[in-house]
């Protein structure tokens, strides 16, 4: 099966995750997809792809909601609480936590914008280090697929580089726990 023709077929059907390695490469791959029969093989460009083991659907992650909101008032309540525990914050800091978007505003020029976006069942980054990612609810945490980052790791890490004050986001992880 060509490339185009794989793609045409995956994108037929609405979104799911699904994550699988190939057994003899070390290549990850993602594909958002439901209804792909488990254990299926499909030829692209002379290397074969088997599509496995594991994806949410509706069905499987409607817990979506729950999830999604105690991860985005965990942090917002996380960073609420910076400037008590980081003596010299710009006078620009400011959380903002309206509806479905958090919005961590640093200093000029460096805002980070964190959203829900329910029809493809992830969490939405726009990083002003690292740029836009996209997370998906993987095993207790949320996972950009191109590189298996955490979004709270990198969250820990590009705040920890910017207030020079090494910290942990523990506090959601710990809530997202139940949902593992």
């Amino acid at each position: 099966m060509s490339k185009r023709r794989l793609l045409a077929y995956l994108n037929a059907s609405k979104p799911c995750l699904i994550t699988s390695a190939s057994p003899s490469s070390n290549v990850r791959m993602t594909i958002h997809q439901r209804h792909v029969p488990s254990n299926s093989t499909f030829k692209v460009r002379n290397s074969s792809v088997t599509l496995p083991t594991r994806w949410y659907s509706d069905s499987t992650f409607s817990n979506f909601d729950e999830v999604c909101t105690e991860t985005l008032d965990g942090l917002a309540e996380f960073l609420e609480d910076l400037p008590d525990f980081i003596p010299d914050l710009s006078d620009e800091f400011d959380v903002e936590f309206s509806g479905e978007v958090l919005t961590l505003t640093i200093k000029s020029g460096c805002v980070y914008v964190i959203n829900r976006q329910t029809p493809n069942k992830q969490i939405w980054l726009s990083s002003p280090i690292s740029g836009p990612k996209r997370y998906d609810f993987v095993d207790g945490d949320w996972i950009y697929s191109h590189d298996n980052s955490s979004l709270l790791h990198l969250l820990e890490t590009e705040l920890s580089d910017i207030f020079q004050f090494e910290f942990e986001i523990n506090s959601v992880r710990h809530l997202l726990l139940k949902f593992a």
